[in-house]
Formats: structure tokens, C-alpha cells, sequence
């Protein structure tokens, strides 16, 4: 399919929705040199049968970035979009809003330590920053359908940053909490759409440098779209008719059709780009590292704070590597967090600094935490921590956290009636004695369980357990009361060969 409106006749429409030129330049040659040491350049053998490819009949539908410079979210989304209905036939429509977040407030600037801004990301209100290799972000974290994180416009993000007095003028020298404060309002990104983030890239291709014609036709060929870089802006090329030397390209300033773009044009040269090359499956259970973004009520053994996770991965460096999460919050001070994710996404291993000093990225330095969301809550989580060598118990929450202050634990303040949640599962522990140790667990169906275990002699706090579910489900759990707050308790069980959060309260 072809159409007689050029690409530059759009451009002269639509000048103000162009980056600044070098510094778009300076981020296409930095994802660049990204995919050639990261081996990313990939380049079919070129198979044509005739001189023209067209996959316009798997482009889903236009869509208008409006007076925001988030057109390579727009360029990736939409190449996400077209692989999925090659692959699956359906016919999706993303969240660029979320893709564009994800890499603004997923960012860590490289020189985080010794970098003097009062911030360590970037933020969604301010336009460009990126380039094609949205798409390797894409491969590392998963997006929902527009509807979960509808696209705000310009009009809109200035309407939300009004509307948030905390989050201040949102310029260079913005606080990092002034940042967090609009990156994570619910109006902005609903933690809902975390909770749902599914649609990700599995694997994908870059072109080098500069690519040649027949570097692009040979991707385009293969079947794969190519998000492509020109100065100052990123299209989605969908075909090409070598003939009259032109590609065919689907753009985001709102045309409502498809444009072309010379090959030979000398204003608008193809700088770099990425393609997908393979999708999730369609019915892929949502990504669970994206549940852990956010802010965290967190309560380890009666200390409370607050937890904000930026990120569970650094793009720069390897999918697994530890890296800075974010920081933790309390008495009006701010400590970094380190770690990464565990378990598939499920768990977070963490240390919260003994410093309020920037420290280096990836760094286990502090006290060390483990937690794990709940698969059937993915609002709560819990596990365990260590000081001097002694475990205690650590819940994290969306919403405020059950207890009382109160000094000290014995034994015997484990005698009583506990509502207990084991990873999303609902049950009530009655536990009438601590010595010889008498308890029994009631299921969240009526059943009646016996418990066998009791208070560790030394760590009274420390409360070992197990309930026989079934005859082939005898689960352990390790309960950990606050000590600071006689009333609740967190902890861990295993199952499957798995670790998984347990949390409690006097009922």
C-alpha cells in the first residue's frame, strides 16, 4: 500500500513535535554502540520475491501522541502491537502512557554517585529522552492495554502536576521526591496497570548505525517491522517498494494513514533502529516483577517506613544484576535500596543502606531484606530480615499496616487467636499454650488442622511450625512476631520447593 503523502510535507506540519536534534542524535548513538556490545544487530538474509513488502495488514490502529514527545513509545507500542497479530491474530491496543513511564521512571542515570541532580531519573512530563531502544526495555518489562494506563496528552500531565502540589514545577532541579510523587499517582500510572502489565517482547533485532536501504528491506522482508530513528523523531517503517524508492511508514502525529518516506531523502536519514522478532504468548500471566513499582507501607519488626521501588532491573546492565531499586523512607530520612528480584519476580531480595550517602548501585551493603509478594494479593507481601544475626519479621503493604507499639515478646504472648494470610490464602491460628505448645489452624473453608512446632527456646519471637494441609502437603512456615508490636507477625512458608510470605495479626 502506498499513498502520495510524503513524510517531509507531514514534518513542515508538525515542526514542534521534533527533539532537538543533537541531543536525539547523542541518544541514537548511544543505542547504537549499546547493540553492537550487546550483540543486538541482527541481519536476515534478504528473500524477495518482488521488488515491494507491505506489512500494513498487520498494523492495528492509528494512534496520535498529541503535544507530548513520546513518539518512539508510540513507534515501539505499535511494533508490539503488529507482532502480536502476526502471531496470535489479535488485535491489541497498548499503553504507551506506560510504555513512556517505563522509560523515564525506570531510568538510573549511570553516574548515579557522583552525579549532582537532585534526582536519579528522568520524569514522564518532560518529552523525548529516548530513542528505538524502547524496544530492549520492552524485552526486560512488560506493558498493559491502553484502557488499564490510558495516554495523557499534554493539557492533561499539566492538569495532574497542578493537581499535585508535591510534585512542584517538575523541572531539572526537581527533588527525587518530587519526581516520585507525580511518576506514581494513581492518575498518572494506576498501580492496576502494574498488577497487569503482560504484553512484552521476547526477542528482537537492531540495525547498525546508519543502516543501508537493503538493511532495512532485509528486516522488513523477514516479516519484521523496523522502529526507526531520523533526526529528531522515531517511525514505524512497514514496508518498502524498492522500485520508487520508498518505505512506508506508520506514524503517531495523527495523519490516520500510512506516509512514506524516501529512501534518498538527505533531511531525513535513518539513523539506527530495533525490530521485534518474537512476542509472549497471548494468554502470558502478568509480569510479576512489575507488581514491586510503587510505593510500600513497611513494617519490619514495629519500624515503619516508607519503601519506593523505581525500578527491578537496570537497562544498562544485565537482566539479573542487582541495582539500585529505589529508597526507604523514615523519620523524615532517606536511605538507598539495593537488590534485585527473585523467584521469577516473586521475591525481592533488598539491603536498605546504613547510610543516608549515595551508595554504588548493585552494592549489599546494609541490613538485608527478603520478601515476597503474594500471588493471590499482589497488594501485599512479606518475609524476613536480620540484625546481629537474628531473624525478624518485615510486611509490606499498599495500604496501611495492622499494629500497636508495645516493648518486648516472651513465649506466652503467642497464646491467642491470629488471622493469618499465607500468600493470599485466609485462615485463623488459635494457638492455647506455648509450652508444651497447643495450637490448631482453621482453613478459610471450615476445616480444623492440627499444629505441631512451637517458640524457639532462645528466640522466643521465633515461632516454627507446620500444618498438614493433606497427606502430601505438610507445610512449614517460620513465624516471626514484631517485637515491637506484640499484635502481628510476618514470616515465610515453603511449598513446592518455594518461598512465600506469611503475615498475621491478633484477632
Amino acid at each position: 500500500m502506498t499513498t502520495a503523502l510524503r513524510f517531509e510535507d507531514v514534518v513542515e506540519r508538525n515542526r514542534h513535535l521534533l527533539d532537538d536534534p543533537v541531543a536525539h542524535r547523542q541518544a541514537v548513538e548511544r543505542s547504537n554502540r549499546f547493540a553492537l556490545q550487546n550483540g543486538l544487530i541482527k541481519i536476515p538474509p534478504l528473500k524477495l520475491l518482488g521488488n515491494a513488502v507491505s506489512l500494513t495488514a498487520y498494523q492495528t490502529g492509528f494512534r496520535n501522541q498529541g503535544s507530548r514527545g513520546t513518539c518512539y513509545a508510540f513507534a515501539a507500542c505499535a511494533a508490539l502491537e503488529a507482532a502480536y497479530k502476526r502471531k496470535y491474530g489479535v488485535e491489541l491496543d497498548l499503553s504507551e502512557h506506560f510504555a513512556f513511564h517505563l522509560n523515564k521512571a525506570g531510568e538510573l542515570y549511570p553516574d548515579y554517585v557522583g552525579n549532582t541532580t537532585p534526582h536519579e531519573n528522568n520524569s514522564s512530563y518532560w518529552g523525548f529522552q529516548g530513542s528505538s531502544d524502547i524496544v530492549d526495555k520492552l524485552a526486560r518489562s512488560a506493558i498493559p492495554v491502553e484502557s488499564l494506563a490510558p495516554y495523557l496528552d499534554g493539557p492533561a500531565m499539566d492538569r495532574l502536576r497542578i493537581d499535585t502540589p508535591a510534585s512542584g514545577s517538575l523541572d531539572w532541579t526537581s527533588s527525587q521526591e518530587q519526581l516520585d510523587s507525580f511518576e506514581f499517582h494513581e492518575r498518572h500510572v494506576p498501580t492496576a496497570a502494574r498488577l497487569a502489565a503482560t504484553y512484552r517482547v521476547t526477542d528482537h533485532g537492531a540495525l547498525p548505525g546508519s543502516p543501508t536501504p537493503a538493511q532495512v528491506e532485509a528486516v522488513i522482508a523477514g516479516g519484521h517491522e523496523v522502529v526507526a530513528d531520523v533526526p529528531g523523531h522515531c517511525i514505524l517503517i512497514v514496508g518498502f517498494d524498492r522500485d520508487r524508492r520508498v518505505y512506508t511508514v506508520k506514524n503517531s502525529w495523527g495523519e490516520g494513514h500510512f506516509i512514506e518516506l524516501s529512501y534518498d531523502s538527505a533531511d531525513w536519514p535513518i539513523l539506527g533502529g530495533r525490530y521485534v522478532i518474537d512476542v509472549d504468548a497471548r494468554d502470558a500471566a502478568p509480569q510479576t516483577a512489575a507488581c514491586w513499582v510503587g510505593r510500600w507501607q513497611m513494617d519490619h519488626d514495629g519500624w515503619r517506613g516508607e519503601l519506593v521501588i523505581r525500578r527491578t532491573t537496570d537497562y544498562r546492565r544485565g537482566a539479573g544484576d542487582p541495582t539500585k531499586l529505589g529508597n526507604y523512607y523514615r523519620d523524615g530520612r532517606r536511605w538507598d535500596v539495593n537488590g534485585t528480584t527473585t523467584q521469577g519476580g516473586q521475591g525481592l531480595q533488598f539491603w536498605i543502606a546504613d547510610t543516608t550517602d549515595r551508595v554504588q548501585p548493585g552494592a549489599r551493603e546494609g541490613q538485608e531484606f527478603q520478601a515476597y509478594v503474594f500471588s493471590w494479593d499482589r497488594a501485599d507481601a512479606a518475609g524476613s530480615t536480620t540484625w546481629s544475626g537474628m531473624p525478624f519479621g518485615v510486611s509490606l503493604s499498599r495500604s496501611a499496616l495492622p499494629g500497636t507499639p508495645t516493648r518486648g515478646f516472651a513465649a506466652n504472648d503467642w497464646i491467642g487467636r491470629w488471622a493469618m494470610n499465607h500468600d493470599g490464602w485466609n485462615g485463623t491460628l488459635q494457638i492455647t499454650s506455648a509450652a508444651p505448645f497447643g495450637a490448631s489452624y482453621t482453613t478459610f473453608d471450615g476445616r480444623t488442622l492440627p499444629v505441631s512446632g512451637g517458640p524457639d527456646g532462645s528466640l522466643p519471637h521465633v515461632l516454627n511450625i507446620t500444618i498438614p494441609f493433606s497427606p502430601d502437603n505438610i507445610q512449614p512456615f517460620q513465624l516471626l512476631a514484631h517485637t515491637w508490636e506484640k499484635d502481628v507477625f510476618s514470616g515465610l512458608t515453603q511449598w513446592g520447593g518455594l518461598h512465600f510470605g506469611v503475615r498475621g495479626r491478633r484477632s
